[in-house]
């Protein structure tokens, strides 16, 4: 479903990413772990059309999306959970879905059945649905920014840092909500500094230091990696 083939990304005269390839199937969620200021979010927003490369190319269902706008690589079926959530905070949470449906153009009556079925997977926020963004908890915002994400019926679901500044149980349910989509044949790029948790979930995992993929495998092969364990999982051997 994507391929990014020797992406290299800079900001200014500093390179975050060098030569990064990158391989997504369809229905697997690939993660790619890494420390703080690996280059992780910058692929992401690559791929996303908020950061061009300098070099390499992206393709996407087969077709050449490396210089494509945002805005059509969201109407091809590529949608961004993005870093810190970024929900819209004055709108309400059934306004935030709206705006995720925004490219599809829905009927009224579509939309409802769109956002009921948010609210079917995500009951907390049916619980909140005219409360203004800003009102709810960190974990609940994080549910409505995956579920404004899912609003545009994505292909591919990019999910930048979604554990990032929450409880272990909201994590925890986080992480089922990832479950549960896989299950259902969402496919997935998964960016996530809790190793363990991302690599237990992925079919396929890419480790990224200082901009550049040193190791890839299944994510149970990473698991049982000497070097991931001790870089990022907490122990050697």
């Amino acid at each position: 479903m994507l391929t990014l083939d020797a992406v290299s990304l800079f900001y200014g005269p500093i390179q975050a990413v060098s030569e990064a390839t990158i391989t997504v199937g369809e229905g697997q969620v690939v993660a790619i772990v890494g420390a703080n200021g690996a280059g992780k979010s910058t692929l992401l927003k690559a791929i996303a059309g908020l950061a061009l490369p300098r070099s390499g190319q992206i393709r996407f269902r087969g077709e050449d999306i490396t210089q494509l706008a945002a805005h059509k690589r969201v109407k091809a079926g590529i949608a961004l959970s993005p870093e810190g959530r970024q929900v819209f905070p004055d709108q309400s949470v059934r306004d935030n879905l709206e705006l995720g449906a925004y490219s599809r153009k829905l009927s009224t009556v579509d939309l409802t059945r769109a956002i009921d079925a948010q609210f079917d997977m995500f009951p907390r926020l049916a619980e909140r649905r005219s409360q203004p963004a800003v009102t709810l908890s960190g974990g609940e915002q994080q549910m409505l920014a995956i579920a404004r994400a899912l609003m545009g019926e994505p292909k591919l679901l990019l999910m930048d840092e979604p554990s990032l500044g929450l409880a272990p149980l909201i994590i925890k349910e986080i992480f089922a909500t990832i479950r549960r989509l896989r299950d259902a044949g969402m496919t997935i790029l998964l960016v996530e500094q809790m190793a363990n948790l991302a690599l237990a979930v992925a079919d396929r995992a890419y480790v990224l230091e200082t901009g550049r993929i040193v190791l890839s495998g299944t994510g149970q092969e990473m698991l049982q990696n000497a070097r991931v364990r001790a870089a990022y999982l907490g122990g050697g051997h």
